[in-house]
């Protein structure tokens, strides 16, 4: 598996947990970062109703804040950054717990996706799926630095 050099991986570990309290908090919060980043954008799906008032079809330029497009961007990057960065020591074992790790986090992740489609409706639900966005990525790092940890400690005691 090819993956990248052991150097990115703690400080896009910093940028990765940094940009999700950020975003956790502008999420939660009145975000104040909105009007600092407000550009005209080509919109593919504008904000005026279009086809049964849903806003499809109604191509243009619009004026939009792009802070939560561009925390998307790092937060996405930096995760993968992190998940797929090699460890100094990195043998047959680490890259099992890797695989298993993944594993574990998409099947998590996707019954946690069926089990929120029952209890969570209309802008919840939005903000769920949203979640379920960097879901996947958070549970992967932790899991996985979890196991990892376990391994340096059973190898420690021996």
């Amino acid at each position: 598996m090819k993956l990248l050099n052991h150097k990115f991986k703690w400080p896009a570990t910093a940028v990765f947990y940094g940009s999700l309290l950020i975003g956790i908090y502008s999420i939660s919060f009145e975000n104040q970062l909105d009007e600092i980043w407000k550009v005209p954008v080509y919109s593919l799906f504008g904000n005026e109703s279009g086809f049964l008032g849903t806003g499809l079809g109604k191509k243009g330029w619009t004026e939009t804040a792009l802070f939560n497009e561009i925390l998307t961007v790092v937060i996405v990057l930096s995760g993968f950054i992190a998940s797929f960065s090699r460890e100094k020591v990195e043998d047959e074992l680490t890259t099992k717990i890797r695989l298993e790790s993944l594993s574990f986090a998409i099947l998590m992740n996707y019954a946690l996706v069926l089990v929120a489609n029952f209890f969570f409706f209309d802008f919840a639900y939005l903000y769920v799926l949203i979640a379920f966005l960097f879901a996947p990525l958070i549970m992967f790092n932790l899991i996985f630095q979890v196991r990892l940890l376990n391994y340096y400690k059973l190898d420690d005691e021996k």
